[in-house]
């Protein structure tokens, strides 16, 4: 039986997981410019708001972490169901 859906599965989930943790990173820098601004200019808003961007920064930089240890996580299963360690 060949294992080459497990190989597909896997790149489309790949695929999937590398755009999760770009829009992670993306959104994370997105917020940290926010607090930034806002705290240069805090006559616009408070300083209480850029606290908050800097913990939503914080919160989208974790999650892409946390996606890109799972896409180890199913790397290492197709690697140790196909036993192809070079794809």
């Amino acid at each position: 039986m060949s294992l080459n859906f497990l190989k597909d599965f896997y790149h489309n989930v790949r695929n999937t997981f590398i755009w999760f943790v770009v829009y992670f990173f993306l959104q994370a820098i997105i917020w940290i410019a926010l607090a930034i601004l806002i705290l240069v200019y805090p006559q616009a808003l408070y300083v209480l708001a850029a606290v908050f961007f800097f913990i939503l920064a914080v919160v989208s930089f974790y999650f892409a972490c946390v996606v890109i240890k799972y896409a180890r996580k199913i790397k290492k299963l197709k690697d140790a169901l196909t036993g192809d360690l070079l794809d």
